[in-house]
């Protein structure tokens, strides 16, 4: 498997996605609008049809396995792994359809009872291996310290999955107020993720902590 660095295309020295806020996050809860752009990202790329058809696959699979699954802001769940799909198409123009697959099932494990073997049959050997150290153990009772272990020793571009789907989850806390959860997460992020972040993202590093200062100042 490449190493992040040979997965990320950049056309110049500079940022390859610079966003405003006001116009990011205007349909950023909306799935409608989140699966026409996560479309549109998937046609920039001239994947193998075989390819292509793999990530449609994972797309209707996690669907399906979300179906009545809400998030906390009253979204369907499904609106999660599609944007964490999406930063990694189009902000950092990430091309393995393996870890676009993975990204998009990454809580099918953990969230829906589909087994790794599921995955394994349905896709192939690298996304069931890259979902699984995705996933947490919930019958651990150190279960979280485990995970971040097994994620610290993970290759890079499961790592780089991962921060995507801290940033998703982090710029999530903006559609709803709960102070203890968004201090709590901060916590966790700055600790754990963001040193990650600092080693193989400049960009993904930049965005966590962009999104902890705004979250701070919501709570003043």
């Amino acid at each position: 498997m490449a190493r992040a660095g040979s997965i990320i295309r950049s056309s110049s020295g500079k940022d390859i996605f610079t966003r405003r806020d006001k116009d990011f996050f205007e349909f950023f809860g909306q799935l409608e609008s989140v699966e026409n752009k996560f479309n549109t990202y998937l046609t920039r790329f001239k994947y193998p049809k075989r390819e292509k058809y793999l990530i449609r696959k994972a797309y209707d699979f996690s669907s399906l396995a979300h179906k009545g699954q809400l998030r906390n802001d009253g979204a369907p769940y499904i609106i999660h792994p599609i944007r964490v799909a999406s930063i990694l198409l189009h902000e950092l123009s990430v091309t393995s359809a393996d870890m676009i697959c993975s990204a998009l099932l990454h809580d099918v494990i953990e969230d829906c009872g589909i087994t790794e073997n599921e995955i394994k049959n349905n896709f192939n050997e690298s996304v069931a291996s890259m979902v699984r150290t995705l996933t947490k153990n919930p019958n651990l009772s150190n279960a979280k310290r485990v995970y971040f272990e097994a994620i610290m020793q993970a290759e890079d571009h499961i790592r780089l999955v991962k921060l995507c789907d801290r940033l998703d989850n982090l710029r999530s806390l903006r559609l709803i107020r709960n102070k203890a959860k968004t201090t709590r997460y901060i916590k966790e992020t700055e600790g754990q993720y963001l040193p990650i972040a600092a080693e193989i993202s400049p960009y993904l590093f930049r965005e966590l902590r962009f999104e902890i200062q705004y979250q701070r100042t919501r709570y003043r």
